[in-house]
């Protein structure tokens, strides 16, 4: 699902009214959340044996913060160029 929204949104990123360089970060932080999540739930119980997930169980937060923060990017941009507007 995370997959086919980061799809979805680089086509709108591309429309949004945002300086090079937050672009370009807006892109990077909505890819960044597909690969995050699912790495930290799948290392953070590497060993057959593990019952607890162990400290890389945390990149799970960090791709949730970077979906929240790239999509936030990409409608402040889209509200400036005017594509949602109602």
């Amino acid at each position: 699902m995370l997959v086919l929204f980061g799809l979805v949104a680089m086509p709108y990123v591309d429309q949004a009214d945002l300086p090079g360089v937050l672009q370009v970060l807006a892109r990077v932080l909505i890819v960044a959340a597909p690969v995050l999540m699912p790495l930290g739930f799948f290392l953070s119980v590497v060993r057959p044996g593990d019952t607890r997930p162990n400290g890389l169980i945390r990149l799970t937060l960090l791709g949730g913060g970077c979906l929240a923060a790239g999509t936030l990017l990409l409608g402040v941009g889209l509200l400036r160029a005017g594509l949602l507007a109602a």
